[in-house]
């Protein structure tokens, strides 16, 4: 494989079955077998990684964090440019801007920042990889507050088509830039940096509220009321789970860290519906509480199992509620979740459920086509999760998350792009809705022979 430059791994490479799996395990990884892996460590190395692949005519596939949920950064017989291993974060504190690497995991983005008093809103997922999450609009935590992972974006850096380097921002290439606040991963070049704007953060208030199952549909009503119009300070998910439990979680980024008291009284249009099985609201620096929502020890973060490995086979799908769910709708969710098929009975990880993500805030202030995310008008977006632990159960799960995503079709359309979905119809205007025309004719632009393809990827035409 003369040409290549990096670290290059072939099937006769140590630690090769590691390197060719994603985080998702129940992916057939013998039918995704690639020719080889390329762990770029520089722009050069992934230059040299896109032109070896068109001179050799192989497929090539880009990967960064290893999320992808139909594994789409996996291909038989495909070049993997895998931009993990560049993960270096410069921060310009005076100006409160900052070039983060390709390869950069979410929760070292949030303690690498935080040591230096800033952050980026980006995904409680620990090892998300910022490159899928920021090309796809990228929601977490702190996005009420401050927008979508891509409203920061000030530029990108990528690697195209022909493998040169293009950068990208208002004043240059500026379709392009616009094209990757929210067009996908994969799609027009492999991005090696993000240029961002950062913003200050220091000491935050998370919760944790549950209650029982039979407080649903007060409960989800309430919620919807009250989290997209809540103050922007303030982001919640409320998680829906068939094991009967409904969690609440949340954080509130206050400027002033004397607010952090408020949040308690912020949380009474839920607390007084019904009452909680269980309250935990705690003051923390967000650096700690970033671990927690990535399920890492805040106190002394590490991995404790290897980021890219699954414990549990899920499938996941998304739709987006532009409309309040009226009361029909309500009873509709809660029936659909009470009829989840019955699990063999294995120690699991995960109950399947159903997550509600809090719209409104930042995000809802920026104009439908200022960039590439169409849903800026949401209520919340709806993820629906199967999970299962017998692999004779795959195949029932799956069939009953899609059917209560259709079920739901009717309050909550459309889909979140970083949530793909491989049954998903329609997933073009899906995901895009208007700005679909004009990703198309970008990408025509930078990658005409359409080098930068997968399965549900952006279109020449």
């Amino acid at each position: 494989m003369s040409g290549l430059t990096g670290r290059v791994l072939d099937p006769h490479s140590p630690g090769w079955e590691e390197a060719r799996r994603n985080f998702r395990s129940c992916v057939d990884y013998d039918a995704l077998i690639p020719r080889a892996i390329v762990f770029c460590q520089s722009e050069l190395d992934v230059q040299n990684a896109v032109r070896w692949a068109r001179e050799n005519n192989v497929p090539l596939r880009a990967r960064s964090g290893r999320h992808s949920y139909e594994a789409y950064s996996l291909f038989p017989g495909a070049l993997i440019v895998d931009v993990s291993e560049i993960d270096s974060i410069c921060v310009d504190g005076s100006n409160m801007t900052g070039r983060i690497g390709a390869g950069v995991y979410c929760l070292d983005l949030h303690q690498q920042l935080f040591d230096v008093g800033f952050t980026v809103p980006a995904a409680s997922g620990a090892s998300v990889g910022i490159a899928g999450l920021a090309l796809g609009g990228g929601f977490g935590v702190t996005s009420r507050k401050y927008g979508l992972t891509c409203d920061s974006l000030t530029g990108v850096t990528m690697v195209d088509a022909k493998g040169d380097l293009v950068h990208a921002d208002a004043g240059e290439n500026a379709d392009l830039h616009w094209a990757s606040q929210g067009g996908g991963g994969g799609n027009f070049g492999i991005v090696t940096s993000f240029d961002v704007a950062l913003h200050p953060i220091g000491y935050v208030a998370i919760c944790n509220i549950t209650w029982p199952w039979q407080a649903f549909d007060s409960i989800v009503d309430a919620w919807q009321r009250w989290a997209p119009v809540v103050t922007d300070d303030v982001s919640t998910f409320l998680r829906l789970a068939v094991d009967g439990v409904i969690t609440l979680f949340g954080q509130m980024t206050p400027d002033n860290p004397s607010d952090l008291s408020q949040f308690s009284a912020l949380l009474q249009p839920l607390l007084s519906v019904a009452p909680p099985t269980g309250i935990n609201i705690q003051a923390m620096p967000y650096s700690a509480a970033a671990a927690v929502f990535g399920g890492a020890d805040p106190v002394n973060t590490k991995w404790l199992i290897h980021p890219h490995n699954d414990r549990q086979p899920f499938k996941s799908t998304s739709a987006v509620a532009h409309e309040l769910f009226p009361g029909q709708a309500i009873t509709a969710l809660r029936k659909q979740l009470e009829a989840s098929p019955p699990q063999t009975p294995w120690e699991t990880n995960e109950p399947s459920m159903v997550q509600l993500l809090a719209g409104g805030g930042a995000p809802s202030r920026i104009a439908v086509d200022a960039t590439a995310v169409p849903h800026r008008a949401a209520k919340f977006v709806v993820q629906y999760d199967a999970y299962w632990t017998d692999p004779a159960d795959m195949q029932r799960s799956v069939d009953w998350i899609e059917g209560v995503r259709t079920a739901m079709l009717p309050y909550a359309s459309g889909a979140y792009a970083n949530y793909v979905d491989s049954l998903l119809p329609d997933y073009l205007d899906a995901y895009y809705g208007p700005n679909l025309d004009r990703l198309i004719a970008v990408k025509k632009a930078i990658d005409p022979d359409n080098v930068f393809s997968f399965q549900q990827s952006i279109p020449t035409q």
